[in-house]
């Protein structure tokens, strides 16, 4: 079974999760931010892995861009954020990131992430500032705001179990 895993990520979170997907199934591991120029010939499988920003995947330009590239194989979706994995949340950024045709041909598997408030960068802390002002009430920026951790090996067991289903 031949694939690969693409990914790019801003503060470890998504990495994490490709480099373990990457160790489970003997996949290469590949940084977008580092490699523009992707072989995918050989590949099967495309695992694309990004993190959420705005209620959007950040590997959306990527995906959109190659779609026809890698449509006719195995796409895997996954992503990282601060909210917990749900239906809803699902939905909404598969349909704010990805056009219909695209949503349709891929899995998605959204994972919960890592937010460590005094990593960011000055540009994400303003935004996360503001976003506490305006909606401090919310218990998602109230979380976020004390910071979390949940990325674990375990969540990628759905992942690994759509990859080596045939």
């Amino acid at each position: 079974m031949k694939g690969m895993v693409i990914f790019t990520s801003k503060y470890g979170s998504t990495e994490q999760y490709a480099r373990w997907i990457g160790e489970e199934t003997g996949f290469p591991v590949i940084d977008l931010k580092k490699d523009k120029n992707i072989m995918i010939d050989d590949a099967r499988i495309i695992v694309i892995g990004g993190w959420i920003l705005a209620s959007k995947l950040t590997s959306r330009s990527w995906i959109i861009k190659n779609w026809d590239r890698i449509k006719d194989r195995k796409v895997i979706l996954f992503s990282a954020s601060g909210e917990e994995p749900n239906e809803k949340m699902k939905r909404t950024i598969l349909e704010q990131s990805l056009p219909p045709h695209i949503r349709d041909g891929i899995s998605y598997y959204p994972l919960y992430g890592r937010f460590i408030p005094e990593r960011l960068n000055i540009g994400h802390r303003i935004m996360t500032g503001a976003a506490s002002k305006l909606f401090g009430g919310d218990p998602l920026v109230r979380k976020m705001m004390a910071g979390f951790d949940g990325v674990k090996k375990e969540n990628i067991k759905s992942i690994i179990e759509a990859i080596r289903k045939r």
